[in-house]
């Protein structure tokens, strides 16, 4: 049986080759799992993976996104309000015919009460050693930078 250097050593640097693909996407949903859950940890806000970019070999990676909350306005949600109150009130006095009623401002008035969406654009910073994590950083929003501190001061 005749081994071939050739064909063995082609097999060898392509599974190495792949070895070292898969590190760097495994990096990537790493430090896009760990965004989602640190913003989970301040805010119920929903997070949107709008793109990721990976440094030299999956040691550096920075993930950007926009952070989702829903707003209702002040004035739409008390202006709303105040006719479901009324409509209550004159259920009780009506009785059983004024409740469709009551009922019927209370479904125009989950209608009526629109929720803002406010969109504010994220970014986070992870740095690898190998698949080890060694520093997750974030870059925006403002509310959640934490201030570097540099080794001189």
């Amino acid at each position: 049986m005749k081994i071939r250097i050739l064909p063995l050593v082609c097999v060898t640097t392509a599974a190495a080759l792949l070895a070292g693909c898969t590190a760097v996407y495994k990096n990537t949903d790493a430090c896009e799992q760990l965004m989602r859950s640190k913003l989970a940890e301040t805010s119920p806000d929903k997070l949107k993976i709008t793109h990721a970019a990976t440094g030299i070999h999956g040691s550096r990676v920075v993930v950007e996104g926009s952070i989702e909350h829903a707003v209702t306005p002040a004035s739409e949600a008390a202006a709303a309000s105040a006719p479901l109150a009324a409509s209550a009130v004159a259920a009780g006095a009506a009785g059983a015919s004024g409740a469709s009623d009551a009922s019927a401002t209370k479904a125009f008035w989950f209608k009526s009460a629109r929720t803002q969406k406010t969109v504010t654009p994220a970014a986070a910073e992870c740095t690898f050693n190998g698949p080890t994590l060694n520093v997750f950083n974030w870059l925006a929003p403002a509310n959640l930078v934490t201030p570097a501190t540099s080794a001189t001061e």
